[in-house]
Formats: structure tokens, C-alpha cells, sequence
């Protein structure tokens, strides 16, 4: 069955660090930035993201990309 696909917003993700629990656990922390455009590229995106990290008070573990596609019958 054939599909058309519509490139909706990205988001951007940080995952933080949180500190550690009683069992020695890291503790993560998530911050979603929404509504980047489609079309912004991966480096820009990063280059969002590190100029997010200096504002953070705790360590930055990691910076991800979420896509959003919307996906109907041809």
C-alpha cells in the first residue's frame, strides 16, 4: 500500500544528569525543545544544543534529535 509521508517539527532532547541514588544509580533528567523546523540541519541543531549546554547547570550525557513524520494512504 503506497504512503505519503509529511516531514512535521523536530524537537530537540537533552538528557541531564541528575546526580546518583542510594544504590549508586545515575539519576537523568530530560529537556525537550520543540518546534525546529524540518528542513534545520543535524549541525544546527547541535549547534542549538551546545549553545543550551553553557546555560545548564548540570552535565549534559547526551543530545538527540526527535523527527516528527506524518504518515497517510496515497
Amino acid at each position: 500500500m503506497p504512503v505519503n509521508v509529511s516531514l512535521g517539527y523536530s524537537k530537540l532532547k537533552l538528557v541531564l544528569s541528575n546526580g546518583v541514588d542510594d544504590n549508586g544509580k545515575e539519576l537523568k533528567k530530560t529537556k525537550t525543545y520543540a518546534n525546529i523546523k524540518p528542513t534545520t540541519t543535524d549541525e544546527d541543531v547541535y549547534a542549538i544544543a551546545d549553545a543550551l549546554i553553557s546555560l545548564q547547570k548540570n552535565a549534559v550525557l547526551q543530545v538527540g534529535r526527535l523527527d516528527e513524520k506524518e504518515i497517510t494512504q496515497a
